[in-house]
């Protein structure tokens, strides 16, 4: 099903290359958007998600930076509005995973996982939010996590990134949340995609099951729609808040 809520709007999907981002992508174009999909690795996969998009009918671009660099994801909002004059939505999706005891974790490692999964949203967010003031309209939507909301063993660096993530959408919903600018996040559990297929048959994956109410994972269209409802005119009330995706895996 395809519709146009987000018809003539410009959205930005970091790590929109394979997973969760690609999918959010693929629905935002579904609805009419223009896609900026953004990428580091995986050339290959970005031009997937650029086809997926185009399929739709509408314009869509692939850009790559590594917005574990300040500069870099700055400068990649900055090419996206010279190629497609604005950017009306931001998908706040690239990180990476941490799992491994706390003593083990070494200052390299930690900074990394803070850089990629948080600090890498305040510079996309320093970088779009001046133009969506001026406009006086725009919807950012960080892809947080249930372990930043409850904590796992083993995932100190991760859960404290994406605990940080929510931190920064409440503060930047109150502080923009008069100029017609939302900021929102969304928390999944265990989705299934690429990066996840080993967990999701093993004997720890099978454990997880146990603590979801809905018996079963996520799937990845599931987030994706979502976040799309966060970015559309129907989530017009919503600012400030973390929706949970997590099949009753926690409940808040």
């Amino acid at each position: 099903m395809t519709g146009d809520v987000l018809a003539g709007r410009v959205v930005l999907v970091t790590g929109s290359s394979r997973g969760i981002g690609a999918e959010i992508a693929a629905k935002a174009a579904s609805e009419g958007a223009t896609v900026a999909v953004h990428y580091l690795a995986s050339g290959d996969g970005a031009k997937r998600t650029v086809e997926r998009a185009r399929e739709f009918g509408v314009d869509a671009e692939a850009f790559r930076a590594d917005i574990g660099d300040g500069a870099q994801a700055e400068r990649l909002v900055t090419e996206v509005i010279n190629v497609f004059g604005r950017v009306d939505a931001l998908v706040n999706n690239a990180g990476r995973t941490q799992v491994g005891p706390f003593l083990e974790i070494t200052p390299a490692v930690w900074d990394e996982i803070l850089r990629t999964d948080l600090t890498a949203s305040f510079h996309t967010c320093r970088a779009v939010l001046p133009g969506m003031v001026e406009r006086g309209s725009g919807s950012i939507v960080n892809i947080a996590s249930r372990l930043g909301q409850m904590g796992v063993t083993q995932t100190a660096a991760y859960s404290a990134a994406k605990a940080g993530l929510i931190g920064l959408t409440r503060s930047l919903a109150r502080e923009f949340g008069g100029t017609g600018v939302r900021i929102n996040a969304i928390a999944p559990g265990v989705t299934i995609t690429e990066m996840t297929a080993d967990l999701v048959d093993s004997e720890a994956g099978k454990a997880r099951l146990r603590d979801h109410a809905l018996g079963r994972f996520g799937r990845t269209a599931e987030v994706a729609d979502a976040v799309i409802f966060l970015l559309s005119d129907a989530a017009g009330l919503f600012t400030g808040q973390t929706l949970n995706p997590n099949a009753g895996s926690y409940m808040p």
